[in-house]
């Protein structure tokens, strides 16, 4: 089932990954404006129409709103109160402890110590709870970002986002 199938409401975030790192709303969903695939990820991640979708967004904001209804979206406004908003944890920010590697690339090529777990498994809601600490990462940390958040709004676990030049420069490290 659609982890938002009974969902009236949503907030997603449309700026830039560095953006969204820096400071997000809790809660948001990450869906990048600027990224490849804009259009195929918000209807992948929102298939009725109806829902009201709040949009955090940069100076393109009029673009990303009319890009929006333009894909049949009835109910979308701007969110404008970002002053609660945290920063993503990062590898840097890692505990001395052992954390879980998911990798929720579209096809598994992951490592062999990875967990793998599509994007569109998570949409899909198959996706157990944890309370262990993941590392997410992607080849494209557009895709990561998308299921963190999406990871962190369901409250499914506690994640660290991490991109791929990244892990690979830790692992090295070891």
């Amino acid at each position: 089932m659609h982890i938002f199938t009974d969902r009236k409401h949503i907030i997603i975030d449309t700026r830039s990954e560095k953006e969204f790192i820096d400071h997000h709303v809790e809660n948001s969903v990450f869906v990048g404006f600027h990224g490849v695939g804009f259009k195929y990820w918000l209807e992948l991640l929102l298939p009725d129409k109806s829902i009201d979708i709040e949009v955090i967004t940069d100076r393109s904001c009029q673009q990303v709103i009319d890009t929006i209804k333009s894909l049949g979206y009835e109910h979308v406004s701007v969110f404008t109160d970002i002053t609660e908003s945290t920063s993503l944890a990062t590898i840097q920010s890692l505990p001395d402890s052992d954390v879980k590697v998911l990798d929720v690339c579209q096809s598994d090529l992951s490592q062999t110590d990875a967990e793998y777990l599509p994007v569109s498994e998570i949409i899909q809601g198959k996706f157990q709870h944890s309370e262990s600490p993941y590392i997410v990462h992607c080849d494209k940390s557009y895709r990561s970002l998308i299921a963190v958040s999406l990871l962190k709004l369901l409250g499914l676990c506690k994640l660290i986002y991490v991109d791929k030049d990244e892990l690979d420069k830790q692992q090295k490290l070891k």
